[in-house]
């Protein structure tokens, strides 16, 4: 046992390289696999950003913070 009451630092391991790869990774499989996709399917990360831009209504969204 160390006279040392300093704690020893965790080893860091990846250093979140993994959530950025994701992020990276899903938009790259969506594209190489959408033409084999149904149409909703396909279209479906289109709808989501439009969805969230305009509300499901079209009224709402964070369109509306921008002015």
């Amino acid at each position: 046992m160390s006279t040392n009451s300093t704690p020893e630092p965790a080893t860091q391991g990846r250093g979140g390289l993994c959530c950025c790869l994701l992020f990276t990774a899903l938009p790259i499989v969506w594209l190489l696999t959408a033409q084999f996709l149904p149409e909703q399917v396909a279209w479906f990360p289109f709808w989501l950003a439009a969805a969230v831009w305009n509300g499901t209504d079209g009224q709402g969204g964070i369109s509306h913070l921008l002015g």
